[in-house]
C-alpha cells in the first residue's frame, strides 16, 4: 500500500474504534449498524488485499485482546435489550440468559468466550423481530457477527457465522472507495449528534481526521 492508502486506513480503524467504544450513544439507529458493518467487511477486505503485496509490513487491525473486548462491550448493549424484552414477556429462561455485562464477557477464557457470545447470538437471531420496538434489528446482529468472525479468524479456530466476503476479492483502490463513501454516508448520520452530543461528535470527528505520517 502507498503511504497515503496507510494513512486513510488508519483513519478508517481509529473511526471503527471510536464508535465501537461508544456504541451506546447510537446503538438504537439500526442504519449506523448497518453502515459499520460495511465499514467492518471493507477493513477486513483491505487486510486481505494488502497481505498479498509482498512490499506490505503494516499490520491491520485491532489485538485479539482490543477485538475482544469491542465485542464484550456490543454484546452488553444487546444483552441489555434481550433482558428487557425478556421481563416484560415474563420468560425467566430466556431473562436467566441474557443478564450479561461487558466484564462477564471479557472476562472468559477465550473458547469460553465464543461458546457464550454464539449462545447469546443465537438466542438474539430467535427473538429479533419480537424486539423489533425495542431497538433490535438485524442489522446490529450483522455487525457484532462480523466482529465475532474477526476475532475467530484472529484465533484460528472455524467462523461460527459466514459473513458476507465479496470486498475481500475486490482491489485495494475499490476497496477504499467503498471506506470513503461508507463514511460519509455515516458523517451525514451522525451529524444529528452535534448539537445533541456535541462531546460524542467532537471525538467523532477528531478520528475522522487522516494524520499524516
Amino acid at each position: 500500500m502507498t503511504r497515503e492508502q496507510i494513512n486513510r486506513l488508519e483513519m478508517a480503524q481509529a473511526t471503527n474504534a471510536y464508535l465501537d467504544a461508544n456504541a451506546a450513544v447510537w446503538s438504537a439507529i439500526p442504519i449506523i449498524s448497518n453502515y459499520k458493518t460495511t465499514l467492518i467487511q471493507a477493513i477486513q477486505g483491505i487486510q486481505e488485499a494488502s497481505l498479498k503485496q509482498e512490499s506490505s509490513q503494516v499490520f491491520i487491525s485491532a489485538s485479539l485482546r482490543e477485538l475482544k473486548q469491542q465485542i464484550a462491550q456490543k454484546m452488553d448493549i444487546l444483552d441489555d435489550i434481550l433482558e428487557a424484552y425478556a421481563a416484560d414477556t415474563e420468560n425467566a429462561e430466556l431473562l436467566s440468559k441474557s443478564s450479561n455485562s461487558a466484564s462477564d464477557y471479557f472476562r472468559l477464557a477465550n473458547e469460553d468466550f465464543e461458546i457464550k457470545t454464539k449462545n447469546v447470538i443465537d438466542l438474539l437471531d430467535g427473538h429479533v423481530a419480537e424486539m423489533a420496538d425495542y431497538g433490535m434489528s438485524a442489522d446490529q446482529i450483522e455487525e457484532v457477527k462480523t466482529s465475532f468472525a474477526i476475532f475467530q479468524d484472529k484465533r484460528g479456530v472455524p467462523r461460527s457465522y459466514q459473513i458476507q466476503s465479496r470486498m475481500a476479492t475486490e482491489d485495494l483502490a475499490a476497496l477504499f472507495d467503498e471506506v470513503n463513501k461508507t463514511l460519509a454516508r455515516l458523517d451525514n448520520v451522525l451529524k444529528r449528534f452535534k448539537r445533541s452530543n456535541p462531546a460524542f461528535y467532537v471525538g467523532y470527528d477528531a478520528a475522522r481526521h487522516i494524520v499524516k505520517n
